[in-house]
This record gives C-alpha cells, sequence and structure tokens, in this order.
C-alpha cells in the first residue's frame, strides 16, 4: 500500500481546543507486485490523526488486485468538533503560526495470494507516514509514503 495523493480542503480551528472541521482527501493504493498471481487485502484499516487524536477512520470491504495490478482508494476523511485536548490545541496553534499543519496516517491490511496457484501466503502491511500541509494555501509538501510488510507463519 502506499499514499500517492493528498489535499487538505478545510481545516477550521476553534479557540476552544478543538477542530471545528477538518477534510482531508488521501488515495491509497493497494499494490500487486506479483507477476503470477492475484493479491486478496482483507482487513484494511487507515487512520488520519493529528497530535495523537485520531480524527477519522477508514475500512474497506475485502477486495482483489489482479497480478502486477494497482486499486485506488480514495479516501476523504472529515471530522468535525473533534476535541484535541491541551497538547494537541498547543500543537495545532504552533503548527498555524509556523504555517505547516502536520496530519498523521496510520493503517494496515491482510494480504493473501497463492504460491504456484496451491500454497497460500498471507502477511499484514502496515502504513505509517506524515503528511505536511502548508497554511493557509493548504499545499501539500513532497511525501513518500509506502506500506512494510510481516509475513505470517501459521
Amino acid at each position: 500500500m502506499a499514499v500517492r495523493v493528498a489535499s487538505l480542503y478545510a481545516l477550521v480551528y476553534g479557540q476552544t481546543g478543538a477542530l471545528d472541521d477538518v477534510q482531508v482527501t488521501v488515495r491509497v493504493e493497494a499494490r500487486n507486485g506479483n507477476t503470477r498471481s492475484a493479491a486478496y487485502f482483507s482487513r484494511l484499516e487507515c487512520r488520519l490523526a493529528f497530535a495523537g487524536a485520531t480524527l477519522s477512520v477508514l475500512h474497506a470491504y475485502p477486495f482483489r488486485v489482479p497480478a502486477r495490478g494497482v486499486l485506488p482508494l480514495a479516501y476523504v476523511a472529515r471530522a468535525q468538533g473533534a476535541p484535541l485536548g491541551d497538547a494537541g490545541s498547543a500543537a495545532m496553534e504552533t503548527a498555524l503560526r509556523d504555517g505547516v499543519v502536520p496530519f498523521r496516517v496510520e493503517g494496515e491490511a491482510r494480504t493473501r495470494w497463492k504460491v504456484a496457484g496451491i500454497v497460500g501466503v498471507d502477511q499484514w502491511t502496515r502504513l505509517a507516514c506524515q503528511l505536511h500541509f502548508f497554511w493557509p494555501n493548504a499545499t501539500v509538501l513532497p511525501f513518500r509514503c509506502s506500506s512494510k510488510s510481516k509475513f505470517l507463519f501459521f
């Protein structure tokens, strides 16, 4: 998995220490580099957070990516009235003053494919990255965000 595109469409921070409105779109790509077998993704979950506060969670139904295929998943994360707490409020005030607002994207999915058409292989794919947006024009800074895999042996 990888995050390829991100956009910040709304950011309204209230002086009460809450994000009154935030909307971030993220395009996550599920990629299968296997040349011979389709990959099956399940239990996909992606979270958008600011200063440790989870703002939105994406769940996807199980899906299949053909051999050497890519499936883009459009993720629109929207939160209204999300409390940040004291540390989160201080972090947001600092970010707005400095002109760069960071969000964290984390996620995981279970992947499965067959080797030689017979033996099933399972692994967890984990994603974690920071997205930084200039404020107030909401332009995303260049970023790289690809997953790491961990094989499951049963």
